[in-house]
């Protein structure tokens, strides 16, 4: 093979060299213009070339793995099918032979994976992983999965790969790992903490979390979340704490995590997590956060949390600073009292609504009204036929068939686990 390559790679440098030559010849008296528009011309069509043969080699690759992939689609589509959605026998579930007997006589006697090349395994997984994406199967297929899986000899390839590969390949292992449940081995959890990529770091950290059954949490408390953090880490945190709650573990202080944070759009995680998982009794930790923090996503993020959870006690502060407020922030207050509704705040949201300038507060101040109770709902009517020309299209938004449904505001953000993912709950 090398000989081959040797003789082909020496014959194309004899033709490059040869043409060189006569090129040479011909224009070695022209002036230097015309010889640097030869040499621009021909370094233009090596260039051109190059391309062609780069689109043509990834066209070619790109053939063979869809190929690949519509094969392994014949051979194991109808075994897919049957190990993630068919009918759960619970006194006969499905064994290893019964898994090769579906794939048929393809199987040699003695062979010990149905799967032998890497690319093979690649495509296979992502076919599975599709799968998952589309719809995700319970825990009783998971069983039946792992088999087939195992058969295939996945769970030691994606480990060489997170082991072994490249970061993009890396973070595609793992996560398809976790996807598929399969177990983790600290080891190389502990090999994937060490990565100088954030995003390789972070899975890992949620793969620890879930390999020691959801009680150890020490990544949100480390400088590493507080400065990395995203919206990535707060779905994976929703999911760790759901998880935490079915297995009967009880759930951190959130409202103390907020306080181990220095970025405020970290404690803003912990404050939404906070109304969802309906922590109230923790309500009081964060008014020192309240009082001295000048982010205002964050004093919305609190505000919106009191007003979910009916902390009255909070309802006093809100009230205080409301008139210091941006316009955004003063929304998200008015709905919080209102959602508290302890009585008291009426007169608060009809200044609001008569004195300010900014139409959308205004219109706020006015739903809020609106959904304050039957003495706001009084007050609301006695508005209505006192308004002047130039506020009556605030009230149309009242009558009006499509926007009447967005009026009311919603009572409660609970974590809904209903919702299913491809990490499952």
């Amino acid at each position: 093979m090398m000989m081959t390559f040797t003789h082909y790679f020496k014959l194309v440098l004899a033709y490059i060299s040869y043409y060189f030559e006569i090129l040479y010849d011909h224009y070695c008296d022209y002036p230097y213009e015309v010889q640097i528009a030869i040499c621009a011309i021909i370094g233009v069509l090596v260039l051109i070339s190059s391309i062609i043969i780069g689109m043509l080699y990834k066209w070619r690759a790109s053939s063979k793995e869809q190929r690949r992939r519509q094969a392994l689609q014949r051979r194991f589509s109808s075994v897919i099918n049957h190990v993630l959605y068919g009918p759960i026998n619970e006194d006969a579930p499905l064994t290893r032979d019964d898994i090769i007997n579906m794939v048929g006589k393809e199987v040699q006697p003695g062979q010990k994976s149905l799967l032998t090349h890497k690319k093979d395994k690649c495509q296979f997984c992502r076919i599975i992983y599709d799968r998952f994406i589309v719809d995700t199967p319970d825990d009783q297929h998971i069983a039946n999965l792992h088999i087939l899986l195992d058969l295939c000899d996945i769970p030691s390839f994606l480990e060489e790969q997170v082991s072994l590969g490249s970061m993009g390949c890396k973070v595609k292992a793992i996560t398809m790992m976790r996807t598929f449940k399969l177990y983790i081995s600290p080891w190389l959890i502990n090999k994937l903490l060490n990565s100088k990529n954030t995003r390789v770091k972070r899975l890992a950290m949620y793969s620890l979390i879930m390999s020691s059954s959801d009680t150890d949490f020490e990544y949100f408390e480390t400088d590493f979340f507080d400065s990395n953090s995203c919206i990535y880490d707060e779905i994976e945190l929703g999911y760790a704490l759901h998880r935490r709650l079915n297995i009967g573990l009880p759930l951190p202080n959130l409202a103390q995590w907020a306080h181990l944070q220095k970025d405020n759009q970290t404690r803003c995680v912990f404050v939404r997590l906070m109304r969802r998982f309906d922590q109230r009794e923790y309500c009081s930790e964060l008014v020192d956060l309240y009082q001295t923090c000048r982010h205002k996503k964050l004093i919305e993020e609190i505000s919106r949390t009191w007003g979910y959870l009916h902390y009255v006690d909070g309802e006093p502060l809100m009230t205080g600073t409301i008139p210091t407020q941006p316009d955004d922030t003063k929304v998200a207050i008015l709905h919080a009292i209102t959602r508290i509704a302890s009585g008291k705040s009426l007169p608060l949201l009809l200044d609001e609504y008569q004195n300010l300038s900014n139409p959308h507060v205004r219109f706020e101040a006015l739903r809020c009204i609106y959904n304050y109770g039957q003495e706001g709902r009084e007050l609301f009517d006695r508005l209505e036929r006192k308004a002047p020309e130039t506020d009556r299209h605030f009230f149309d938004f009242f009558h009006n068939s499509i926007t009447l449904f967005r009026i009311p505001l919603d009572k409660e953000q609970a974590y809904h686990p209903s919702v299913e993912t491809v990490h499952g709950l």
